[in-house]
């Protein structure tokens, strides 16, 4: 269950459209503040960047979380 919760949750960073929540985050910035920028190249590189590497740090913290309680 913690293993699922950790690709629901980060996984969908890993791309522009992975969420409606991005989606929808993205569009209203880009109202209020239009010099940020929609550079969907950036967004993309920085989402390939940070994505496997939260999902390995998150599996990593998980599994030592649970060496330790022995469940």
């Amino acid at each position: 269950m913690l293993a699922v919760l950790i690709g629901v949750n980060l996984g969908p960073n890993l791309t522009y459209v992975g969420s409606l929540a991005t989606l929808l985050w993205r569009r209203i910035v880009h109202r209020y503040e239009p010099e940020t920028g929609s550079d969907l190249g950036v967004f993309t590189r920085l989402g390939l960047l940070t994505a496997p590497a939260t999902v390995v740090a998150a599996t990593a913290a998980m599994w030592a979380m649970l060496r330790a309680t022995g469940s």
